[in-house]
């Protein structure tokens, strides 16, 4: 029994002494200190890209006015200037190209904070882009509604279908119209209003119409002037 032991703690000493020459070989402890800070940074920090925090360090700053409507999304609200469409002072472009949901779910304090009159919400095209199953982006977007309904519960939010795209690879539009239904199933679950773009905007085989847009994916002045028609009446 005490021969056994022995050889264990021997064994034990030698990984020891082992693993100490490795790190030792690595950098020792200043090497410890970046593995540690790379893994910190990896389960606390999600890195959106530089356009993200530049934007919401933007809309950080800028006051918050009442009757606020706006406008949240990624880049296809991103690339429209809304108040000049509907020559509307009140109304605010929130959108950021490259958005996610989660990423919405992330700056949402901002968003909120004015208790706004009404959102327009569309997201979640580039979380299939990424890899996110349609189950994922839905559950993600369940969380989201959920979110600004708790913060600011008197926020009229209209929640508004993704949109068509040329059917890319890692963005077919039979996964689109799959996340749409789920959507439209969310907004009959918290009472909400869900707008259905996608339709407008198609063709016959459910792709984005070459007319309303330039790369099969942004919609185009003309396709944003169908956008408009479709929201206006909520919007005034």
């Amino acid at each position: 029994m005490k021969k056994t032991l022995t050889l264990s703690i021997i064994i034990n000493i030698l990984f020891a002494i082992l693993f100490g020459y490795v790190i030792y070989k690595k950098g020792g402890v200043d090497y410890l200190k970046m593995k540690f800070k790379a893994q910190t940074q990896t389960v606390n920090q999600q890195d959106y890209g530089v356009y993200y925090y530049a934007k919401t360090s933007i809309f950080e700053i800028m006051p918050n006015d009442t009757s606020e409507i706006i406008f949240l999304g990624n880049s296809i609200t991103d690339y429209c200037d809304w108040y000049e469409l509907f020559g509307n002072a009140n109304i605010k472009n929130r959108g950021i190209g490259g958005d996610i949901i989660n990423g919405v779910i992330d700056r949402i304090e901002e968003i909120v904070e004015s208790n706004p009159q009404k959102i327009f919400l569309m997201i979640g095209i580039n979380d299939l882009g990424r890899g996110r199953t349609v189950e994922q982006i839905l559950i993600d977007y369940d969380r989201l509604i959920s979110l600004i309904k708790q913060k600011s519960p008197k926020t009229e939010l209209y929640i508004q279908s993704v949109l068509p795209t040329d059917n890319r690879k890692t963005l077919q539009n039979v996964d689109i119209i799959s996340i749409n239904a789920g959507l439209k199933s969310l907004t009959e679950k918290h009472l909400l209003t869900y707008v259905n773009l996608f339709d407008l905007l198609k063709t016959d085989e459910n792709t984005l119409d070459k007319a309303y847009t330039f790369d099969g994916l942004h919609v185009n002045g003309q396709g944003y002037l169908i956008w408009k028609k479709a929201i206006e009446k909520y919007v005034n």
